[in-house]
Order: C-alpha cells, then structure tokens, then sequence
C-alpha cells in the first residue's frame, strides 16, 4: 500500500492532486491519501511515513522550504514534490533532494503532463535496489541509495556508504571500472580517474567541488570536468524537469 500526502492550504488544489492520481492511474487501489493544510499538521502525522509528498511551498506559518528539511530529517526515502506558483529551484533544494518542481498553472498542465513519471518513480523507489559485491569470499548486498562515492583501492574498490551513525567504508575485490559498468545507468559517474560519485546524493556542485550529503566534498579533476558537467546536467534534466 502506498502513502500518498499533499501538504497545500488550498483545499481544491489538494483535491485536484488526488482526483488526477485516481483517474490517471492504475495503482489508485492502493493508495492510501493524507491531506494536510499546514506544515505543522504534516510534520504532526509525520509517523505515517509516506511514499509520496506534493508539498506547497507558500503557506501561511511554516512555510514548504522549512517543512521539507524538518520532514527530510524523519522521512529520508519518500518523494518530495515542490508546488508552486513561482519559485525555481535553489542551491538550497538539493538538501531536501526533491524529485520535481510542479508549477501551479491555471489549468495544472503541468500536474497533468508529470504525474504519470511521479507515481512510476514511487513505484520504482519501493523496489530496493541494490549492488552485489565480493567480500572476504562472501558476497554482500549494499542498497545503491546508500553509496555516497566509490573509490579505487590496491586490490578492488572501496564503497563509501552512509549508515545511520555516519559513513562507512566497505571494502570489496571488484574493481572501479567493472562497478562503473554497472552503476552508470542509475546516476553514477566519474568525477576523478579514482572515483565515481552517486549524483543522486549530490547537493551541491562549485566549479571544480562537488558536495554530497554529510558534507562529503570531492574534487572534479580537470580531465573529467566537461564530461561530468554534461552528465550531470542530464541527471538534473531527468529529476527536475519541467515541461
């Protein structure tokens, strides 16, 4: 069952979010809505731990930005969607990783043109995924949200992962390239001969420096940056797009 919220003080515009997930899609059957018309209320239901957040930004007391990051901090999986009437997204946003910013237009085309991609990528989300690899003989299974950056080691690789405490390294005996192969089509790349980075836990890129989160900053080396430049601009394309 999927959880589905929508956090607006304009009770139509939440009733339009759900009517067009009952109407537009197959999974209607198994979703279960929560609507809330403040960021406090939301923050208040925040153990239901939802799948799916459209969350406006321009409310009255605590507003989308500050809702997000206190949300972000309880609910670290689900997908957030920002709503609103103006605002592009920030050097900010990327700490609370929205999936979408949906522009609320007057006859909601955009809604209607993003809302197909928004619930497959739930779908998809629910599905963990994860990398297999070679440890002391064994093999292991790391969940690919998890990898902040891998980098090359003498004999094999080592996975840098976020864990609840903090960071882990975890070292295995498949080499960077063979991990590359795997992994470039689920958001990573090469920011450096030695390392690849998982764009998706990318908050912020300055020219030559990229930050992911707990403030991990790695640098770009000069003979990857154009290369990285290009790819990570279509992974933002993908996640941010806008119609």
């Amino acid at each position: 069952m999927y959880k589905i919220a929508v956090c607006d003080d304009d009770s139509n515009y939440r009733f339009i979010i759900k009517e067009l997930i009952i109407k537009n899609y197959k999974i209607c059957e198994n979703v279960i809505f929560y609507e809330y018309s403040s960021g406090e209320e939301l923050l208040n239901h925040i153990d239901e731990m939802h799948n799916l957040l459209f969350l406006d930004i321009c409310m009255e007391g605590m507003d989308g930005n500050e809702t997000a990051k206190k949300f972000r901090s309880l609910n670290k999986k689900a997908i957030l969607i920002f709503c609103t009437n103006y605002q592009s997204p920030t050097t900010e946003s990327f700490k609370v990783q929205p999936y979408r910013y949906i522009i609320k237009d007057l006859h909601n085309q955009m809604l209607k043109e993003e809302i197909q991609d928004i619930l497959q990528e739930m779908i998809i989300r629910e599905k963990i995924e994860y990398l297999n690899i070679t440890l002391d003989g064994k093999f292991l299974k790391i969940p690919i949200d998890q990898i902040a950056y891998i980098s090359i080691a003498k004999r094999g690789s080592v996975i840098h992962q976020y864990i609840e405490s903090g960071e882990a390294e975890i070292y295995c005996r498949e080499n960077i390239k063979t991990l590359y192969n795997k992994l470039s089509t689920v958001g990573f790349e090469y920011a450096h001969h030695s390392y690849i980075v998982n764009m998706t836990n990318i908050i912020h890129v300055d020219k030559n420096i990229i930050t992911l989160k707990n403030n991990i900053q790695l640098n770009i080396s000069r003979s990857r940056q154009k290369n990285f430049d290009n790819r990570f601009s279509s992974f933002l394309c993908m996640r941010y797009k806008r119609k």
